[in-house]
């Protein structure tokens, strides 16, 4: 089985800038990242959330300078 992830995002870990986590779209829509905080919560998937996640969100809602 093979899933379309398309990556939206990329975020440096603040705790080892080497690593950097993904926040990704996967083929069902749903935007989920792939940073040990979020994939490890016992929420519902739908209903998990990061600081990942929040940046993004943030940086969605900013009206672009143009």
């Amino acid at each position: 089985m093979t899933f379309n992830k398309t990556v939206l995002a990329t975020y440096a870990s603040k705790s080892n800038p080497a690593i950097s986590h993904d926040v990704r779209m996967g083929a069902n829509g749903h935007i989920y990242c792939t940073c040990p905080g979020w994939r490890f919560q016992k929420k519902h998937p739908l209903n998990r959330t990061c600081t990942h996640l929040k940046q993004f969100a943030k940086a969605a809602l900013v009206p672009k300078a143009g």
